[in-house]
């Protein structure tokens, strides 16, 4: 079995190029990590029986972004893990899908609650970075 030091040493030809395997390994990380940020949230409002578009109380607010901020950081070392050499783009991507989806939802609910929208773009997509940041300098 290989471990990921293997999928390190072997992202990378003799000639120092980046390979198919590792661009894979970077897309895969981000789309794990993000599905993990993304899946997380949706699961929170629907056992919670939050909804997103209405006003919240800080309670609520509180909890929603220490939950989301916990799940982008994981999302992210988790995403990182495929290919620690790249750990810190992986970690940007998702910080970056975090903040647009975020941005897309605010322009299309114009009259809707964005307290989800704001914790995502202000608190999830730097905690995923932050994330992807601490599994990089974990080696």
């Amino acid at each position: 079995m290989a471990s990921a030091t293997d999928f390190n040493e072997e992202s990378t030809d003799q000639t120092g190029r980046v390979t198919l395997k590792t661009v894979g390994l970077g897309v895969l990380g981000w789309l794990v990590g993000y599905l993990i940020s993304c899946i997380s949230s949706i699961l929170f409002f629907i056992i919670g029986h939050i909804s997103p578009a209405k006003p919240a109380s800080a309670t609520v607010m509180w909890i929603t972004a220490i939950y989301g901020i916990v799940f982008a950081v994981i999302g992210a070392v988790v995403g990182a893990n495929f290919c620690r050499r790249f750990a810190l783009g992986i970690g940007a991507a998702i910080a970056l899908t975090i903040g647009a989806v975020a941005l897309w939802s605010w322009y299309s609910t114009p009259d809707h609650a964005h307290s989800t929208q704001s914790i995502a773009i202000l608190l999830m997509a730097p905690a995923a970075q932050f994330g992807a940041l601490f599994r990089r300098l974990d080696y």
